[in-house]
């Protein structure tokens, strides 16, 4: 019995070594450019293997550098809006996120941004995270990062 017992942990050993040392094949990477802005010294969205990532989205005006006006309420349809944009030109959907960051300039903005990230995700919405910064880049109200499942 003793015998049986040292090779079944010499065997499970011997197994745990050689899932140890399989190599995963790299992700590949497909980046797109922002449809939201045009120039920028990133890419909009990127594809890494089954997961694409948004991130730094504001809510500009289509197709310039410049914020909506009217404070949160519209920034944040505005950047929602690219997000929906960014994720579709890479193939995917808002239905497919899993996991958004959300940076606000204000607190207070809190119930707004809510109620808007309601309107884009109204059923099975992902996980968010929402951290209150002192700055956003261009005085926004509000910066998005959403991370979806890649289109099949």
């Amino acid at each position: 019995m003793k015998r049986s017992i040292q090779a079944l942990s010499a065997a499970g050993v011997a197994l745990a070594i050689g899932l140890g040392t399989a190599v995963a094949a790299p992700a590949e990477l497909k980046t797109y450019p922002s449809t939201a802005v045009e120039g920028l010294p990133y890419s909009g969205a990127v594809r890494a293997g089954d997961v694409v990532y948004v991130g730094g989205v504001l809510g500009t005006a289509e197709g310039g550098q410049d914020l909506v006006p009217g404070g949160i309420t519209p920034e944040a349809r505005q950047a929602f809006g690219h997000v929906k944009n960014m994720l579709e030109a890479a193939g995917t959907s808002l239905d497919r996120t899993f996991k958004c960051i959300v940076l606000l300039s204000d607190i207070d903005d809190f119930p707004e941004m809510n109620a808007v990230f309601t309107e884009f995700f109204p059923e099975s919405p992902p996980t968010r995270s929402t951290i209150i910064v002192p700055e956003i880049p261009k005085n926004a109200a509000i910066e998005v990062d959403c991370n979806a499942l890649a289109g099949d």
